[in-house]
């Protein structure tokens, strides 16, 4: 890691800090109202997400980062957004681990961290297009979405600010072509314009 960037990295362990698991710290979400948002990228994921969470940290605010595609990397955000790094708290999903048996454990560890840093923002990376993979049934992947959208949105309604980036995919998705669109419908607001700092 480059001693002149900080960058908090949490990896996926079961264990969350606090009282209860799978709850964030109702302290911030006090008399606060959040907003759930989708941005859609043509772009790369990677760029793209380096360049939203500089815009997110812009007031010096932190940011918790759940990472479903290891976009990341301390040494690329020390070359690409050295004025946010130290803002930036990241959770990383392994990438080698099924987005669908992992997200207990993924939202625990989110909600730990969050209450740790009391951080009102979170943003969410390449979540939905990790349930793209083939390897998931299709019934088991929308299942794991609705269960994504009730946790995001009641995010929102406790008053967090949460961004989702998705990437937009290109192809035949089959069966799962709806999920961008359900997921953009259980959002506040939806972007698909480009973003700059």
């Amino acid at each position: 890691m480059n001693n002149a960037v900080i960058v908090s990295v949490f990896e996926t362990t079961g264990e969350a800090s606090g009282d209860a698991p799978g709850e964030l710290a109702p302290e911030m979400a006090e008399e606060l109202s959040g907003q759930f948002r989708v941005f859609i990228t043509n772009r790369s994921i990677q760029n793209a997400a380096l360049e939203l969470s500089a815009a997110l940290t812009r007031e010096g605010e932190p940011l918790v980062i759940l990472d479903a595609c290891a976009c990341f990397d301390p040494s690329r955000i020390s070359r690409c957004a050295p004025h946010s790094a130290g803002l930036l708290h990241v959770l990383r999903v392994p990438v080698s681990q099924s987005i669908v048996e992992t997200m207990d454990e993924v939202w625990s560890g989110l909600c730990g961290i969050q209450r740790d840093l009391q951080s009102r923002q979170i943003l969410v990376v390449g979540l939905l297009d990790r349930l793209y993979d083939p390897a998931i049934l299709t019934r088991d992947a929308a299942r794991t979405l609705g269960g994504i959208k009730a946790r995001l949105e009641h995010l929102a309604v406790d008053g967090f600010d949460v961004t989702v980036l998705c990437e937009q995919q290109s192809g035949s998705l089959g069966s799962r072509s709806h999920f961008l669109s359900s997921l953009c419908a259980a959002a506040d607001q939806v972007s698909t314009a480009a973003l700059s700092h």
